[in-house]
């Protein structure tokens, strides 16, 4: 039987593509209309001619600044490249309390972070047009991937191209893409044995860049058998169709989803995200309106229509600087022209309108936390810090847990997967074998910080709280703090490394060490009084004797 091709699963497959391109369609209208008024992006949903100008219709960019600043928020508050955010760890917290388990979390978090952010994988790229991406449309797919001999690299897959379909709790599951590469391309990626008939005639006619269409699916695998050996022993399956031939050029399976698809924010029922730029279409829409009104009203400011009462030598009017025009003074030296009145007066009360509807777009779009990141004169106090973050975390808790399970995670696990079997990970602590566990991971960024600094904020607040009661009963009332939990559940709230921290053995030993110290130190201070008491009676019994 041949496991590659098979012309029902390729009809199959074109008819749900069609049926997926069916529930894209009415969104598209919405989404044209973000690629004229975003023209920074690439603009698959509004093709023009290369290199075409588009984004005329711009009259204000308050929109376009916005959306920068937001993908550079999001990728510093998410995946800071200058920090190391990927923490693994064991949902038994009896496993993860052991410090061989803790010590491989940290160095295998470090691994990670270190394979992520090489120079050849293009993550942090990747990252920022992740985030452009879902500030324009609301959801974004990107695509991870191992090349032989070469490592991990992760492309974003522009909207255009992708369809998508969720399971039933909602989360993405099916990734259709469809796309067009050359004779060239396709022979690189999939390997001369594997390309159609017509693609290799294109190469033998020396036109390697014709192009052909082919769709690459990636869904849950409906004919798992772990039992078996080739693409049908994992839970996810991919394929490469080629359209017009209906021939797969490649069949596969993975053990993680390869293509993460996050959404922005989405309401029941809904399977596309909606996106800052969409909600605020109809605010982009009346800034630009009321910007181009005032352009011409300030044109019009400027170099005003004139009224006259004769026209006679009114074409050699000269009204450029330094101009001389003759005879348009009465005897009395009056002007007999004038400016047609306009709305001038109005100029102030339209400029503070635009400025209160660009308010409306900034905060749409974050503004306030591209603020925090890039204060430079913030003094505030640690508590107060801890504070500020926990009241700017409400305004993102509508997006960041969804961004976290549906982008962070699976990408996240994925590395974890292909670093392990390439075996660039050390292996599990025993312990972890012994438990059959399997790590999750967790995320140590500012945007977890300020989700859990409510909790470190008012821990912090108590034992403020709590402190001049110490000067009224001698500190007695510290003893309601259980300060051996406090610690290094604070430490875990705020993202202090392990191996910064002891462990509970390591500050058992050292309490101990240090009251034998003391005992020491009693026994001989004892020895020592002692002493000097013996030295004094025996002192007076030399004098008692002399006597």
């Amino acid at each position: 039987m041949d496991l590659i091709q098979d012309d029902a699963q390729a009809k199959e497959d074109l008819r749900e593509l069609g049926r997926l391109e069916g529930e894209r369609g009415p969104y598209e209208a919405a989404w044209r209309e973000i690629d004229e008024r975003f023209p920074s992006g690439d603009g698959g949903f509004n093709r023009k001619t290369p290199g075409a100008v588009r984004g005329q219709a711009n009259f204000d960019v308050t929109n376009i600044t916005a959306l920068n600043r937001f993908a550079a928020a999001g990728v510093a508050i998410t995946t800071p490249e200058e920090k190391q955010y990927i923490r693994p760890r064991f949902a038994d917290p009896d496993l993860q309390k052991l410090r061989s388990v803790q010590l491989w979390c940290e160095r295998a978090g470090q691994r990670l972070y270190d394979i992520r952010h090489a120079a050849h994988t293009g993550f942090s790229i990747a990252a920022n047009e992740d985030w452009d991406q879902l500030g324009r449309y609301g959801t974004s797919p990107m695509w991870s991937e191992a090349r032989p001999g070469k490592g991990l690299f992760y492309r974003v897959l522009h909207l255009s191209g992708c369809y998508i379909d969720v399971d039933f709790a909602g989360l993405v599951d099916t990734v259709f893409r469809k796309m067009c590469w050359t004779a060239r391309q396709c022979e690189q990626f999939f390997g001369m044995e594997a390309i159609t008939p017509k693609m290799r005639q294109a190469l033998t006619d020396e036109k390697p860049h014709t192009t052909f269409e082919i769709v690459h699916v990636v869904r849950p695998n409906t004919r798992w058998d772990a039992e078996k050996l080739d693409w049908r022993r994992f839970p996810i399956a991919e394929r490469y169709l080629a359209m017009d031939e209906k021939i797969y050029l490649r069949r596969r399976g993975f053990m993680t989803m390869p293509v993460s698809v996050s959404r922005h924010t989405t309401s029941a029922g809904e399977i596309y995200g909606r996106s800052p730029g969409t909600n605020m279409l109809p605010t982009i829409h009346g800034l630009n309106a009321m910007r181009q009104t005032m352009l011409r009203a300030s044109h019009k400011a400027v170099d005003p229509a004139l009224v006259f009462y004769d026209d006679d030598g009114a074409t050699s009017l000269a009204t450029r600087p330094g101009g001389l025009t003759a005879g348009f003074v009465d005897e009395s030296g009056r002007p007999m022209i004038h400016k047609v009145p306009g709305g001038e007066s109005a100029l102030p009360f339209v400029t503070g309108d635009i400025e209160s509807e660009r308010q409306v777009v900034r905060g749409e779009f974050l503004e306030d936390f591209y603020k925090i990141l890039t204060d430079p004169n913030s003094r505030m106090t640690t508590t107060e810090v801890l504070e500020v973050m926990a009241k700017q975390g409400v305004l993102v808790r509508p997006f960041a847990g969804r961004y976290a399970m549906e982008k962070q995670h699976p990408v996240s696990n994925r590395d974890l997967q292909l670093a392990m079997d390439a075996r660039q990970i050390e292996p599990f602590p025993p312990e972890v074998i012994e438990a059959g566990a399997h790590p999750l991971i967790d995320y140590e960024n500012p945007l977890a910080a300020m989700a859990r600094a409510e909790a470190t904020s008012k821990t912090l607040r108590f034992v403020e709280a709590i402190t001049p009661m110490a000067q009224v009963d001698g500190g007695a009332v510290f003893d309601y703090l259980n300060t051996d939990e406090m610690i290094p559940g604070m430490a875990e709230e705020i993202g202090v490394k392990p191996q910064y921290v002891r462990s509970a053995d390591e500050v058992a030993q050292i309490r101990a060490q240090r009251a034998q110290q003391q005992q020491q130190a009693q026994s001989l201070e004892q020895v020592t009084q002692a002493a000097d008491a013996y030295q004094k009676i025996a002192k007076g019994n030399q004098l008692s004797e002399a006597a």
